[in-house]
């Protein structure tokens, strides 16, 4: 799903006065609830968690909603309402809109369904909605609304057990369901906030985003993406987020392809919106999380848990199984496990007894358990050697069974004694989700650890934190915002073009980009442009009907004589008569064969209508698609970031000179990445979509030469090229 054209700025996201009626919603004096039995829901909920403000109902038709006397409409309320909870039908929802903007509201929750969602005709109703509104804050429609637990606000037609908080992650879905489940949560997830986004037709996830920002409530932000309407906003507010230090954390629903336009290109098919989004998510410091538990543990570690300064994880176990699920799943998310020094070896068998098992993660036994001074004892002495973060794994009988819960309380009370010495972020995980129980992660959190449930996630949280930690210093430096925004190129004015080989290395060389020495020609004079490039040579029939050259037969290769020349020519128009409708061209391309590679790599960039620029970067040559070794990123691009993603390629091993060959000269392919991101970067550009591959990576200091080039190119509007 690729986001909808952005409605008139003026109409939508967050102006001066729609940030103050967003105040007014969230942190309401008073609060008006119009409609039926979803309005009555909405008003008990509100009272359930404490508003203590002037709460009204509007219903012509009822006496009372929820214990609140009915006013039979929009202008018979004592006066504007801060915020107010809207559940009508979807005609009647605009026409209420505008009398409630005329009356000067703040913030209304549109409940009702029946807009965008339902096509032509529920588009354009929600287009009078957006008129309708003016400058006050819109949530939905198509959506449940919003539940501030800080200030005690419920805008919410469903039953949650929550409670008030001073500080937490604030969670938006546009999924209400799933946002009504998350309050569900039996995991100590206490949200600052709950937001239902819904149809975001006035305030989209990148505005609710940069107002919590300014909330000292809010530790994390939490979110469950479908689309996301404006990503170069979302971005600028995302690159904020993490200068603040406010951790991001999305589950991502809904792949689709990235474009419905024609791609000729093999970077169209690898470039899915799904890699889109991740390279979005790790170029803005935003953990990506595959399931609604990594969510929530995520969250978690981010604001009980806090940020390691490494990834250096310090784990105790009370069974080498426990044990072996650390090790095995710490692999997996890169996580560090450095082994105790010789001096810690010897403290800690002096602790434990000669039969214990020195390592990390260490399986503290049965001589110290249930002792709380000696597990603080042992667990201070471990942690002595120095770790980024530490961890207990420990899972607990429920509550109220006749199960002992002695000991095992105790061990985590000198862990996290221990821990606490040691200031470094820690948590308690259990190694089933419920298997810590409530008692357990309350102790966890009076003592300043994450409570985290089951094994696998719980590490996944862990690799989160040093991952953010890490990526959000590059968005903190000065110049991070002009460094990671994202291009948005400008509005396509024409048609589409294939740029043939030899314009689109024609292309390419003009901004550095070394290609082989080469010549254009007529059949007739191949073999004098081949003799005067020098043999060996390759050649090409050049025409725009053949992207792919290979599939038609119009390439031959390592043409050592003019009679080879001669027999490559005729093989070529052979083949491409099969795969050329009407009379071949004759145009050729004679090149200088290249060294023999290193590696053959390709890179390849395609505009796009979401993200701006797409970049793939990663193995070549023919079976590109069959190996799927690349990368994705988003322009512009930085050295840094481009260098990480190539040495994090399967082939990277190859370039570094795999089994005493040459390694291939890296720096001089990062040099022609940036080059072709930077040609589609200039101004006046027109470029949709550029692939170079093969480019052959020769040995290190000798270069890097584009064999195969192929560019389509549009207008651009208000250009001429």
């Amino acid at each position: 799903m690729t986001s909808a054209a952005p409605s008139e700025p003026a109409r939508t996201g967050l102006t001066g006065d729609r940030r103050r009626n967003l105040e007014r919603l969230f942190a309401p004096r008073h609060v008006a609830f119009i409609g039926g039995n979803e309005a009555a829901e909405a008003a008990r909920q509100c009272q359930k968690i404490g508003f203590d403000g002037p709460m009204w109902a509007v219903n012509p038709k009822r006496r009372e909603l929820a214990g609140l006397p009915c006013y039979p409409s929009v202008q018979d309320l004592p006066e504007a309402p801060d915020a107010v909870f809207l559940a009508v039908p979807a005609p009647l929802t605009v026409r209420t809109l505008g009398e409630l903007a005329g009356r000067g509201a703040g913030g209304v929750v549109c409940y009702a369904a029946g807009f965008k969602e339902m096509g032509a005709e529920g588009l354009a109703l929600e287009r009078a909605l957006i008129e309708a509104a003016g400058s006050m804050a819109i949530v939905g429609p198509n959506c449940y609304g919003v539940i501030n637990y800080v200030k005690g606000v419920a805008l919410w037609p469903y039953g949650q057990p929550g409670s008030r908080t001073e500080r937490g992650p604030a969670v938006i879905t546009q999924s209400g369901m799933f946002a009504i489940n998350l309050t569900f949560n039996d995991r100590s997830a206490a949200f600052s906030h709950v937001i239902s986004s819904g149809n975001q037709s006035v305030l989209g996830i990148e505005d609710y985003i940069e107002f919590l920002l300014e909330d000292p409530s809010v530790s994390a932000v939490g979110l469950h993406i479908e689309m996301l309407r404006d990503i170069p906003r979302f971005a600028r507010v995302a690159i904020r987020a993490a200068a603040k230090g406010i951790p991001i954390v999305a589950f991502k629903t809904g792949a689709s392809a990235i474009g419905a336009r024609l791609t000729v290109s093999h970077t169209g098919s690898l470039a899915g919106s799904d890699e889109a989004y991740n390279a979005l998510f790790h170029r803005l410091a935003i953990t990506r999380v595959d399931t609604p538990a990594q969510l929530l543990e995520t969250l978690k570690m981010f604001t009980h848990g806090g940020i390691p300064a490494g990834r250096r994880l310090g784990a105790f176990t009370c069974s080498g199984g426990d044990a072996e699920m650390v090790a095995d799943w710490a692999e997996r998310y890169g996580l560090e496990l450095p082994q105790p020094g010789a001096p810690t070896r010897e403290r800690l068998v002096a602790q434990l007894g000669s039969f214990a098992n020195v390592s990390n993660p260490l399986d503290y036994n049965t001589a110290i358990w249930g002792h709380e001074d000696k597990v603080e004892a042992a667990h201070s002495t471990f942690l002595a050697d120095g770790y980024d973060a530490t961890v207990l794994i420990q899972d607990f009988p429920p509550l109220g069974s006749d199960i002992d819960r002695i000991s095992n309380t105790a061990d985590t009370r000198g862990f996290l004694a221990a821990a606490r010495k040691a200031k470094i972020p820690a948590a308690v995980c259990s190694t089933l989700p419920e298997c810590l129980t409530q008692d357990i992660r309350d102790l966890a959190l009076a003592s300043g650890a994450a409570p985290l449930q089951g094994i696998r996630d719980g590490l996944f949280a862990f690799a989160a934190a040093a991952t953010y930690g890490a990526r959000r210093e590059r968005l903190r430096a000065g110049d991070a915002e002009d460094r990671y925004r994202l291009a948005e190129p400008r509005a396509i004015a024409g048609s589409a073009r294939v740029l043939d080989e030899w314009e689109s290395k024609r292309l390419v060389a003009g901004a550095g980009v070394p290609v082989p020495a080469g010549r254009l020609c007529r059949e007739s004079e191949a073999i004098a442009a081949a003799e005067a490039i020098g043999f060996p040579v390759a050649i090409k029939l050049v025409s725009a009907a053949l992207p792919h050259k290979t599939e038609a037969g119009a390439v031959r290769l390592g043409l050592a004589s003019a009679a080879a020349v001669a027999e490559a020519v005729a093989a070529i128009k052979s083949s491409a008569r099969q795969h050329v409708e009407g009379p071949l061209p004759d145009r050729f391309l004679v090149e200088r064969m290249a060294a023999k590679p290193v590696a053959e790599m390709m890179v390849g960039i395609r505009r796009d209508e979401s993200f701006g620029y797409v970049l793939l970067v990663g193995a070549g040559g023919t079976g590109v698609e069959l190996a799927r070794d690349v990368a994705t990123l988003l322009l512009p691009l930085t050295r840094p970031d481009l260098m990480e993603a190539i040495a994090g390629l399967k082939i990277a091993r190859i370039l570094e000179g795999y089994r005493g060959g040459p390694a291939g000269d890296v720096e001089a392919f990062g040099d022609a990445v940036l080059k072709l991101a930077g040609l589609a970067l200039e101004k006046d550009r027109s470029l949709l979509e550029i692939e170079l591959n093969p480019v052959m990576v020769l040995p290190r200091g000798r270069g890097v030469v584009a064999v195969d080039a192929l560019a389509r190119s549009a207008d651009v509007a208000g250009t001429t090229g």
